[in-house]
């Protein structure tokens, strides 16, 4: 079994990584210690499959599940969906000694792992992804957040700031079964390979070699392909977030395409999931990088044809205009000091970090995926 460890100090744990280890799950949760009851939180999605198999797997071990079941959309994670939680912990009687079982994608864990933080001044949490973006990113390294709303622009539009309440929280454990990547939605799938190859250009070119040349193997979920996808695409986050488990510096490069990707995720229009506006955010990226002539126009062309061949779009549905976008990435977290910060790529699994982008490449990268340059009403 891969097992892949975060070594931060006081707050260590392991990525188990194993076709079948759901079933399991009691056992995991009795070797980390924790007691009846715990709040098994489950999206709605898996309670027929794997919320299921783990409920009985904890009641086998004598661990008592409190089901508290959540509407996984990117739009109900808010403070709302944080405060049901209290009152599901409250009602189960959820104590210190008890833990929080975040079952679902990246949604849940946000929540799950949010509500963990800050309930009774934090209670352990353990996070069973169960989508392939999870898996390899929004279950690892402590990040815990859910959104707001920004303040009305001069069309009247309140749309999402992602992520702008939250907390480092570091789960006890995380538990990655691949065979349950069998019962995701395709759509869902492909969302997570955006951060796949996020991850290869961040730091193993390889990686990027990897997914082309095992596309087959990774569209029919070969249990051996799969493995070493996520196995491979966990090292990285998890070397950047045991050097700067904070993000006081390198884990800033994370963010790689995600400024670009939260300015157009939560406009309701493009019907974007999280993956999908982070491949058009990758290709704006290279974009912005290649404008600046930090980045061969080529190579940003190679990723485009990756992302295309992967399923993903590379390109905005509809024609937003840029001066709307660039607005909206001012809400980023990213933002320090009134400047916007940029992670752009370099060259092969290189990226570099840059405070106060050129705006005018800016708009340049978000006419290359298809905004409207013109500065027109919005």
């Amino acid at each position: 079994m891969p097992t892949v460890h975060v070594s931060i100090p006081d707050r260590s744990y392991s990525l188990l990584i194993e076709h079948g280890i759901l079933g399991r799950l009691g056992e995991v949760a009795g070797s980390l210690g924790f007691t009846s009851p715990v709040l098994l939180a489950a999206d709605a999605n898996v309670l027929a499959t794997h919320a299921r198999v783990a409920r009985t797997s904890l009641e086998q071990r004598g661990i008592e599940p409190i089901l508290h079941v959540l509407v996984a959309e990117e739009k109900r994670k808010n403070l709302e969906a944080v405060h049901r939680m209290y009152d599901a912990m409250l009602a189960g009687r959820i104590e210190r000694r008890s833990a929080v079982i975040a079952l679902g994608g990246g949604v849940t864990g946000d929540i799950a792992g949010f509500a963990a933080a800050t309930f009774m001044r934090g209670v352990p949490v353990l996070q069973v992804p169960t989508t392939l973006l999870a898996m390899v990113d929004a279950a690892i390294g402590g990040k815990t957040g859910v959104n707001l709303l920004r303040p009305a622009d001069d069309a009247g539009r309140r749309e999402m700031a992602k992520n702008l309440v939250g907390a480092f929280w570091q789960p006890r454990a995380v538990v990655v079964d691949p065979a349950v990547l069998d019962t995701l939605d395709p759509r869902h799938f492909r969302c997570g390979l955006a951060e796949c190859v996020k991850h290869g250009m961040i730091a193993d070119p390889g990686l990027l070699s990897f997914i082309d040349t095992n596309h087959d193997g990774i569209e029919s979920h070969e249990p051996a392909v799969l493995t070493e996808l996520i196995t491979r695409s966990v090292r990285v986050k998890v070397d950047i977030v045991v050097a700067d488990e904070r993000e006081q510096g390198q884990r800033a490069l994370l963010n790689l395409g995600h400024t670009f990707a939260h300015a157009i995720e939560p406009i309701e229009a493009l019907d974007l999931r999280h993956g999908e506006a982070v491949s058009i955010g990758l290709c704006a990226a290279a974009a912005c990088a290649a404008a600046t002539g930090r980045f061969s126009p080529v190579a940003a062309q190679h990723l485009e044809a990756l992302l295309r061949r992967l399923g993903l779009p590379t390109r905005l549905s509809q024609r937003v205009n840029v001066d709307r976008l660039v607005a909206a990435m001012g809400f980023d977290k990213k933002v320090a000091g009134g400047r916007l910060r940029l992670v752009l790529p370099i060259g092969p699994g290189q990226c570099e970090i840059v405070d106060d982008p050129d705006l005018h490449s800016v708009r340049e990268a978000w006419v290359a995926v298809g905004a409207h340059p013109a500065r027109a009403a919005r």
